[in-house]
């Protein structure tokens, strides 16, 4: 694996001289694409909430967890993970919950800076997703989701942990932009599709 993910960048070097991102999925919890692999790992990585769950009151947890998953992903020749997940959800109905901290915007804020902050000193990219925030909209992988917010509560509750992570040591490699439609911004196209979100 390692071996043929480093022929590729030795192509990329040859042709281009530009190194390639190679990327994963790696969350923890659910989303865990290398990690369940047996071959590759002894045992998927935990979610945010199940490492927090067992912390042990020493140390950092997010940062210590972030350090190690990424430092192992960076040894196998991947780049960049497709993490942190800086929507916030406190309501375990919401469809993203399982995925997220489980925490307010402050808190998520906090756990997305730390995050990040831990993946830049191993030389890893990370991604914040999925803006601008799932929180409790619908699933798009499945239907449509109307995110009809006030830009004044997007701006002081789910934008927070985006620009933490954008502003954290090191900064964010990325932001993956979600399909939900944004009415505050764009009322007829998904934040994936529009311009004004970009801006």
């Amino acid at each position: 694996f390692t071996a043929k993910l480093q022929s590729y960048q030795d192509a990329a070097a040859a042709d281009t001289g530009i190194p390639l991102l190679i990327g994963s999925d790696e969350e923890g919890g659910t989303v865990t694409r290398a990690s369940r692999n047996p071959n590759l790992f002894a045992a998927p990585f935990p979610s945010p909430q199940a490492v927090e769950a067992g912390a042990s009151g020493q140390g950092d947890p997010f940062a210590e967890d972030a350090y190690e998953k990424n430092s192992a992903l960076k040894a196998l020749g991947i780049n960049v993970n497709l993490a942190p997940v800086a929507d916030v959800s406190t309501d375990p109905a919401d469809f993203i919950y399982d995925r997220t901290i489980g925490k307010d915007a402050a808190g998520t804020a906090d756990y997305v800076e730390r995050v990040v902050s831990a993946m830049a000193d191993t030389g890893i990219g990370s991604v914040l997703k999925h803006f601008p925030g799932y929180g409790s909209n619908a699933d798009t992988h499945t239907g449509i989701a109307v995110d009809q917010q006030p830009m004044e509560q997007f701006v002081s509750s789910d934008f927070l942990p985006f620009s933490a992570g954008i502003a954290a040591g090191g900064g964010t490699t990325a932001v993956l932009v979600s399909h939900n439609i944004m009415t505050a911004v764009d009322e007829s196209r998904p934040a994936s599709l529009s311009p004004a979100v970009y801006d």
